[in-house]
């Protein structure tokens, strides 16, 4: 597998989109600092002092990687998807499995890669955020402000969250577009399932509220639980997360994972490559 990893990652570096990604995350978090900064500069004064609140480095987690988790969990699919779709798309797969030891090495590899830019992506989000936080936060009164204790563990812990809970979409991508051999349909059913779900059980809700309940144990409900961070508590827009919902959510995730990684590794060891 150690070959096989090597090629993933040497041909993941090489590929424009893997770097175009998240200089487009970043730049989409930059577009709504520059506008809150305008709302700011020319909006009305009563509105100063919150949006004064949103830019600081301190609300990072409600703000910054709020937009992070719209634009960049679509930009992860879209690479994960193109790990494996792109194989049958440029029809390189056969020759690829052909030089691998084992159909198994070489999906563990993929996977690994997966995991990787998907922790890779989230770890740009956050430093993004911190970082253009910080720059608008100069050219606002009273500049940047001091940070609330425990800020800095708050974030690696945030940054864990935002892994685990962006890490099913990126396998969701990734499997359909290995099981529909297709990155167009890998694509499209990642990013689908993020949005439909999301929307479908504030509507069912409304038919039966044992949809309340069901909703917890879909992908969505458990992933908005994890992201759900405020590092000032008592300005939070979220309502309060326990750790042991975070710690439920994480489990519920995981057993997705674990579902969608075996299915992969089952029906790529019986598929005749021949065949396509």
């Amino acid at each position: 597998m150690n070959n096989a990893l090597k090629s993933e990652l040497f041909r993941l570096r090489r590929r424009p989109q893997t770097w175009i990604m998240p200089i487009l995350s970043v730049a989409f978090i930059a577009f709504f600092y520059a506008i809150l900064y305008l709302v700011y500069q020319f909006g009305s004064e009563d509105d100063q002092p919150g949006l004064r609140d949103s830019i600081e480095v301190g609300n990072i987690f409600e703000n910054g990687m709020q937009i992070f988790g719209f634009f960049g969990s679509i930009l992860v699919v879209i690479v994960t998807a193109s790990l494996i779709g792109s194989e049958y798309g440029w029809n390189t797969i056969r020759p690829l499995v052909a030089r691998a030891q084992s159909r198994v090495g070489l999906l563990s590899a993929k996977w690994i890669v997966v995991a990787l830019y998907t922790v890779f992506m989230v770890i740009v989000g956050i430093v993004g955020s911190l970082s253009l936080a910080a720059i608008f936060s100069v050219f606002t009164e009273g500049g940047l402000s001091s940070l609330p204790g425990g800020f800095w563990m708050d974030v690696v812990v945030g940054t864990g969250r935002w892994i685990v809970a962006s890490l099913p979409y990126a396998a969701i991508g990734f499997a359909a577009a290995l099981l529909a051999r297709s990155n167009a349909a890998g694509i499209a059913i990642g990013i689908g399932i993020s949005f439909v779900e999301s929307l479908i059980f504030p509507l069912l809700t409304f038919v039966s509220d044992i949809f309340d309940t069901v909703q917890q144990f879909g992908i969505s409900w458990n992933a908005e639980q994890l992201v759900s961070i405020s590092t000032q508590p008592e300005e939070s827009f979220f309502d309060p997360v326990s750790a042991s919902q975070a710690w439920q959510s994480t489990a519920v995730l995981t057993v997705y994972m674990v579902v969608i990684v075996a299915a992969t590794f089952i029906v790529f060891k019986r598929r005749d490559i021949i065949s396509g």
